[in-house]
């Protein structure tokens, strides 16, 4: 997902959250001269409620929207199946997972025509957290290392160049 559709659905994800944490706080009488579901009034128990379930919306969207496709990853990287992939186009996303940051490790995404041992070959995306090096060595037609689920073979984990 690009990431400003991610920044836009976590500012109407914290937008919903203000707005039903001030209308707990109101059904809880912390408001005053306030109309459901429009009119709000004051109350400063109600607007921190609302300030408190708008910032628990945004960091629960960004946990859903981030932390899990780079949790997906770091299992599949750990406990995946080998396999090896062409690599048709190559990204970086922007992100650093842990002490990836420290170990000059950043995501990249990629486009790829996957090589599956007898079986056929499926273009999917996969993810991988890679030194800046490593993401040199993997230009379009490079063949990659990657890591997979087989019970869902578009769940995919780019180890690095195969053969390194």
């Amino acid at each position: 997902m690009k990431a400003w559709v991610v920044i836009v659905l976590l500012v109407i994800l914290g937008i919903i959250g203000a707005w039903v944490g001030y209308w707990i706080g109101h059904a809880l009488g912390w408001t005053t001269n306030a109309v459901f579901p429009q009119q709000i009034g004051g109350g400063t128990g109600a607007i921190g409620l609302s300030i408190l379930f708008s910032f628990g919306s945004v960091m629960a969207g960004a946990g859903w929207f981030v932390a899990r496709p780079l949790w997906r990853t770091r299992r599949l990287l750990a406990d995946g199946t080998p396999g090896r992939a062409t690599v048709r186009r190559a990204w970086r996303t922007g992100l650093y997972v842990g002490q990836a940051r420290a170990e000059g490790r950043h995501q990249v995404a990629f486009e790829l025509d996957v090589h599956p041992d007898g079986g056929r070959d499926y273009a999917a995306k996969g993810i991988g957290l890679l030194t800046q090096a490593e993401e040199a060595s993997l230009a379009p037609g490079v063949e990659a290392a990657i890591r997979f689920d087989p019970a869902h073979p578009a769940s995919i984990a780019v180890v690095g160049p195969l053969g390194a």
